[in-house]
């Protein structure tokens, strides 16, 4: 398939964030996600000090977790294990907020995520990077996509290599559809990762929320650096509220799998 490519996003320029290293008590991290497919809806909830740093978490057990639309009664997670709350067997609607709410010692951290319909994915390329320094050569992956018009989106793109999440060192793929509107956009692989011709690897596009993407923007901004978690501004932006660091990402996704060798004998 040839598609005319109206508009390449690519990644925002990194800044250098400086961070006091002061000891810092301990808070609440939450990282909620709901999807529209069939995927337990999680909640993964820890205290620790250094959100980046090398100490074990502190997992947090005998939290009451809930979820419920603007309108809706709340529906409660069940611990799975320490610190690992899910909720099965459920469906989230697109085109809805939702509300997570996390009782635990007394306070109430609660955060809000809207739930975008699904952006399909047109088609995807392989480019192929031939190394530099460090960086081994190999095929990055380019996703398009016809961007739906008039809604502000906000995406963000995942890769697995045989059915495993490729972990990317801090390095997140995000994007905006903000100077691209309502066009055939082709996302362009920021990610330092590349795939090999025996990978079988599936993209997966997350249609997100500007909550999300704000998160992880900042995320990707100091991952990486040691710090000690605090509720000062050099942590990501949260949605939750209450001073818990973490977020909460109601999203759609669309998955493409492909095999690199077999590609590239189209």
């Amino acid at each position: 398939m040839v598609i005319l490519i109206t508009g390449f996003i690519f990644s925002a320029c990194e800044k250098v964030i400086e961070i006091g290293l002061a000891d810092a008590k301990p808070v609440i991290v939450i990282e909620a996600t709901i999807t529209s497919g069939k995927e337990p809806f999680t909640v993964l909830i820890s205290k620790t000090s250094p959100y980046f740093g090398t100490s074990t978490k502190e997992l947090v057990s005998g939290a009451k977790v809930s979820l419920h639309t603007d309108n809706g009664k709340p529906r409660y997670f069940t611990e799975q294990s320490p610190g690992i709350y899910k909720m099965e067997k459920v469906t989230a609607f697109v085109n809805n907020w939702y509300n997570v709410d996390v009782e635990y010692d007394g306070v109430t951290y609660s955060a809000r995520s809207y739930l975008h319909a699904q952006v399909p994915i047109v088609d995807i390329t392989l480019s192929h990077f031939d190394g530099l320094g460090f960086f081994d050569s190999g095929y990055k992956i380019n996703c398009f996509i016809r961007d739906p018009a008039n809604i502000e989106n906000f995406y963000r793109i995942k890769a697995y290599i045989d059915g495993k999440a490729v972990n990317n060192d801090g390095e997140i793929d995000l994007y905006s559809d903000k100077l691209f509107d309502g066009k055939v956009i082709g996302f362009v692989q920021h990610s330092s990762t590349v795939f090999q011709e025996t990978d079988v690897v599936t993209v997966e596009l997350q249609a997100i929320d500007q909550a999300a993407y704000n998160y992880f923007s900042t995320l990707e901004n100091i991952t990486g650096i040691e710090m000690i978690q605090s509720a000062s501004p050099a942590n990501p932006i949260s949605n939750f509220s209450n001073g818990a660091l973490g977020y909460f990402s109601a999203y759609s996704a669309d998955r493409k799998t492909v095999t690199i060798k077999d590609y590239l004998k189209k």
